[in-house]
């Protein structure tokens, strides 16, 4: 794309979560990919998360040998632990699993602004991509003269929703426990008790929509979506909240053969990639259900709701893999210990700890249905694999993503959870009868699992179109590098 002597440079600063970092290390390879020097910076506990994306994108670079192609490379800044009074180790939101480890969290992300603007002075790229956590970072924009791009992790439905949401959850009488979000397209009615958590946690309401203010400062935002999966919110969004955008999603697609998924995010579990393929391909098209709550979600699972998914699997005449990475895991360790040891002797299901190769398992052919917890990145990964959904929302943009699999999409069902929080004495207890009716209805032989199965097949190729030449991802993204491009020239005049 870069006719100049030197390629476009742009940092990426992602914010500490597995999944943030992900997805903004699939940015980075898009704009790799398209003659754009790219420097992630991260801290180095959070190095693991993306170094096997980034080593596998920089080795199929080097396979493509195509000139003007620019490997990606990982910068580092120090994690504050100690200013915070945080033990070493934890950098990462997903593994500071209570409440008082996560406020020691926030506050030392809010002290890396220096050390951030110490690095970007001494990179000095044309542009960077910054999380819209890091809300200081429109401040360290407007000091350096360097263009600042958002990446939030949310789909258009969500920005939209959010954007009026700010506007109306502080006058919301407390007796209105149901009310609907004006202006949007359809209709997006929601529950209070959905963010009780949020009303309650002011400090947190105000956080929240000071990073809404702060991305209106920047000069745009990447989003993780794509224009045939959100059109209407897409025009919302450029038309009345009037925010300047390009969808280059899903990044996760991106030159999808070029690279190995089964590493992606790879950290500690109990089951290798063969023996999961093994148990996967002794299975029949379209019966196996996927149950995982995300790398947050998981670890706030109570011990009664464990208890409560395992009744409804073991009932259910479903397959099914089930990954468990509850902080609370050793209340209840023996108990799961027999529930694995019996649904393995009954092949029945497999329970993986830790991590899982997400990717690989919504692709597999056997692969039915995903009981999902609705962010964002699991969300996309199930369109893209044309996987229906079953959806359990419990905290923030959860509950909108939701929104768009049931009612807009209509490529989903929900299991009827209206409460949000982050931990699990905040979560809605959802009974076993009711897990497993819903199973049925997205993986069962009946008229409606069947009509969420075609439209789910429709929009995974819709999304396969949009990132390859041509498609409206593909177009955004180009747009963006010569938009950027031409901004450098402008203001080195």
């Amino acid at each position: 794309m870069e006719t100049q002597s030197s390629p476009l440079h742009i940092v990426l600063f992602p914010f500490l979560a597995h999944g943030h970092l992900l997805p903004l290390a699939d940015v980075a390879r898009l704009f790799a990919l398209h003659g754009v020097k790219c420097t992630i910076l991260t801290t180095p506990g959070n190095v693991p998360y993306i170094e096997t994306t980034i080593e596998q994108t920089n080795e199929y670079l080097k396979r493509k040998n195509e000139p003007g192609l620019v490997p990606i490379s990982i910068s580092l800044i120090p994690f504050p632990s100690a200013e915070v009074d945080l033990p070493a180790g934890i950098e990462n939101v997903s593994v500071s699993s209570s409440p008082e480890i996560q406020h020691k969290f926030f506050q030392a992300f809010l002290l890396l602004e220096k050390p951030f603007e110490q690095k970007l002075k001494e990179i000095n790229p044309d542009a960077f991509v910054s999380d819209t956590f890091y809300t200081w970072s429109a401040d360290v924009s407007e000091r350096t003269s360097i263009t600042r791009l958002v990446f939030s992790g949310m789909g258009l439905l969500a920005r939209c929703a959010l954007d009026v949401l700010y506007q109306i959850l502080e006058s919301l009488p407390d007796d209105k426990e149901k009310f609907v979000l004006p202006g949007l397209p359809y209709q997006v009615d929601m529950h209070r008790s959905q963010f009780s958590f949020v009303l309650k946690n002011k400090q947190l309401l105000s956080m929240l929509k000071h990073s809404s203010e702060m991305d209106a400062r920047s000069y745009g935002e990447i989003i993780n979506s794509f224009l045939e999966l959100e059109s209407d919110y897409a025009v919302h969004w450029r038309d009345v909240v009037r925010r300047k955008s390009w969808l280059v999603g899903p990044v996760a697609l991106c030159d999808e053969k070029g690279i190995e998924k089964s590493g992606r995010g790879a950290g500690n579990t109990s089951i290798g990639i063969e023996e999961l393929l093994q148990w996967l391909n002794s299975k029949c098209a379209g019966t196996v259900m996927y149950i995982c709550f995300g790398s947050i979600a998981n670890l706030n699972i109570s011990k009664e709701q464990t208890m409560k998914i395992a009744i409804a699997l073991e009932e259910s005449d479903r397959d099914f893999i089930w990954v468990v990475k509850s902080s609370n895991e050793k209340c209840y360790a023996d108990w799961l210990d027999k529930f694995e040891k019996r649904m393995r002797k009954e092949r029945k299901g497999l329970i993986i700890r830790g991590w899982a190769p997400q990717v690989v398992i919504l692709n597999h052919p056997a692969v039915g249905g995903f009981l999902t917890q609705c962010g964002w990145n699991s969300t996309l990964e199930a369109i893209t694999a044309g996987v229906p959904m079953i959806t359990w929302p419990m905290n923030g943009d959860q509950f909108f993503n939701e929104k768009l699999i049931v009612d807009v999409l209509q490529v989903g069902a929900a299991v009827g959870a209206k409460v949000g929080g982050p931990y699990f004495e905040n979560q809605q207890l959802i009974e076993a009868e009711t897990i497993k009716s819903v199973i049925e209805r997205v993986i069962g032989e009946g008229m409606e699992g069947e009509a969420m199965r075609k439209r789910a097949d429709v929009l995974k190729e819709k999304a396969k179109a949009a990132v390859h030449e041509g498609g409206s991802s593909n177009s955004d993204l180009k747009n963006l590098i010569e938009e950027l491009i031409a901004r450098r020239k402008l203001l080195s005049i």
